[in-house]
């Protein structure tokens, strides 16, 4: 596992160092409003009610509303939708604790490389945010208060401005301390000259800082202020930067409550709209967005609004993205500009109001489709009839869910001014000519059923936990003494085969060490789940409620009764197994061996019956 190459002791540093009360409070307003605990909405879905619960005493988090939990570093698994080992780094940088870089000199060149190119990368940034304050930024000033940037918005998004010398960003680094030639080159800011010499790429635009996800300046755009072309020029593709794989302003729009993004084509698009309040707009870098970019959004939600610009290039666009985002399980709609206006321009023109209207009243997917074919079929004010009921029939015939395809061949047969009736059957004969449907063998299908019905029954049983293992470590956690006085001592093939007992291997060292903490044992149960849970998920419940009796006696007692408890339901179902055993066992040895097991294990279950 990814996260076995930082030691446990940096682990254990980090996570002890970052509270996670503060490093909550970076995302989601919290009160304490209950007890020892604090609450506040929560990030990770829409709630008018705060259900969000975070306890500085236990340093877990959990949602009593989409019952999500875990520790800091869960919460930052999730809130960034990152790694374990990302997580880690995040928070490590955040308290100043250097983890160190694997022993391999190819992988410590790399975190070598990337470091030294995301520090010239966010000089560069500070560089051209300076150049857009002095006198050489004041065309770029002009030019942003014109189309109405305010201020607090440049800051927000670290706009800048290159100057128009062939060298001013060289010189500059130069005098930063970065004289390494082919470092510079390998950023993408600098260009080599006929005499080997160095110059800026970008001189004389308006700069637009690119971030990665997790906020970090991987690259530039850079706007002219005349009409010289070209209008727009953006970094090349560097060890830090690979085009199609980000989305701009993604960074400020993944914290937005919206519950979707909004995707647009420009920077200056995406800039407008959060100045305006829709803070859940991204931009695709680009009119063609990319599946990377679309399982980059999926991370962040499951619905999306496509607003590229409504010109041709743009609608054909939007039909691209509709497929490509669809395909990843994204719900697709589309918003529609009246007036052939980007978004920027309709901001500024009708004003923030009346643009958040247009984007709650966004086209479903199928429809958009289907205006756009009738777009294309329009012959001065007519509609050619027969193009526009042959797109429209092809385009019903590829969508798989038959209650849309029928719902939509209603609204086909208005236009057509035919029988619902009509277009179905000429979907459904598209449908058939194109894929014809394969012959089964019924016996065949049978088998594959009862095969894949045992293989999901045996992946249950090793995916499960009982609440009474959940209950018992989550108390250990808190009082590993308790463990010491428990009779039989539990062993992990005492816990259910698969999660439960993996995660009482890695608990119960720990215990019998005192060094398990409740934030910790989150930590072991990364990556487990239960029947598509989050193990996380479920320990951080069960710590939340788990109502702990304040005398080490009566605590003592209910660790005893979780335990015998559990312990009873444990040997039960080694009974039934053996019993099933004993009926299919046809070996008169192995019978004996099963039976003499089944009556030690009566005997047993009697006493504690």
């Amino acid at each position: 596992m990814a996260k076995a190459r930082i030691p446990e002791q940096i682990v254990e540093e980090i996570r002890a160092r970052n509270d996670i009360v503060p490093v909550v409070e970076q995302y989601v307003r919290l009160e304490k409003r209950s007890g020892a605990n604090f609450f506040g909405l929560c990030p990770f879905h829409r709630e008018d009610t705060p259900s969000f619960s975070v306890s500085p005493g236990k340093q877990i988090y959990y949602c009593f509303g989409c019952h999500k939990g875990g520790n800091v570093i869960g919460f930052i698994m999730e809130i960034e939708k990152t790694s374990y080992p990302e997580a880690l780094r995040i928070l490590a940088e955040r308290v100043g604790i250097e983890i160190p870089i694997a022993d391999d000199e190819q992988t410590r060149q790399r975190s070598e490389l990337l470091a030294n190119l995301s520090a010239i990368m966010l000089e560069a940034a500070r560089y051209f945010y300076t150049v857009l304050q002095s006198e050489a930024g004041a065309e770029a000033r002009s030019y942003l208060t014109r189309r109405g940037i305010r201020e607090s918005t440049r800051r927000k998004f670290g706009l800048g401005c290159a100057s128009k010398e062939w060298d001013g960003l060289y010189r500059h680094m130069q005098g930063k301390g970065f004289r390494d030639t082919e470092l510079l080159l390998k950023s993408g800011l600098f260009r080599k000259g006929r005499n080997e010499g160095l110059y800026d790429l970008f001189r004389g635009r308006l700069m637009f800082p690119i971030f990665d996800a997790l906020g970090r300046v991987v690259a530039f755009g850079g706007r002219v202020l005349d009409d010289s072309q070209p209008k727009y020029i953006n970094s090349p593709e560097t060890p830090l930067y690979t085009k199609g794989r980000h989305l701009y302003a993604l960074n400020l729009a993944k914290t937005s409550r919206a519950g979707h993004l909004v995707i647009v084509e420009g920077y200056m698009d995406v800039i407008s709209m959060h100045q305006a309040g829709v803070d859940c707009a991204v931009a695709a870098l680009g009119t063609a967005l990319t599946p990377n970019q679309a399982l980059l959004a999926r991370k962040y939600t499951e619905n999306v609004v496509i607003g590229f610009d409504a010109d041709a290039a743009g609608q054909n666009a939007a039909l691209r993205s509709l497929d490509i985002l669809a395909a990843r399980g994204i719900k697709v709609t589309v918003l529609m500009v009246p007036d052939g206006k980007d978004p920027d321009d309709f901001i500024r023109l009708h004003g923030p109001e009346r643009f958040q209207a247009l984007v709650d009243q966004a086209l479903p997917l199928m429809d958009f489709k289907l205006l756009v074919a009738r777009r294309n079929n329009m012959q001065g004010d007519d509609l050619n009839i027969l193009d526009f009921q042959n797109e429209a029939c092809a385009i019903l015939a590829a969508e798989e869910n038959i209650v849309v395809r029928e719902l939509y061949a209603a609204k086909v047969a208005e236009v057509l001014r035919t029988t619902t009736e009509s277009v179905v059957a000429e979907v459904e004969r598209r449908r058939h000519k194109t894929a014809a449907e394969p012959q089964h063998d019924l016996l065949r299908e049978r088998l594959l059923a009862m095969e894949q019905s045992k293989l999901a029954a045996e992946d249950a049983n090793s995916n499960s936990i009982s609440d009474e293992e959940v209950n018992l470590l989550t108390l250990l956690a808190n009082y590993p003494e308790l463990l010491a006085e428990l009779v039989p001592p539990p062993q992990p093939e005492h816990f259910t085969a698969g999660v439960g007992s993996r995660l009482a291997e890695a608990a119960l060292s720990q215990i019998r060490a005192g060094t398990l903490t409740p934030a910790g044992l989150m930590d072991l149960a990364t990556d487990m789940e239960v029947k598509g849970t989050p193990l996380q998920d479920i320990l951080a419940r069960a710590a939340m409620g788990l109502s702990i009796p304040d005398t080490r006696s009566d605590r003592l007692e209910a660790a005893i009764e979780i335990w015998t408890k559990h312990r009873f339901k444990h040997l039960k179902q080694i009974k039934d197994s053996i019993n099933l055993k004993i009926q299919q066992e046809s070996d008169p040895e192995a019978l004996s061996a099963l039976k003499q097991r089944l009556l030690k294990l009566t005997t047993e279950l009697n006493k504690r019956g």
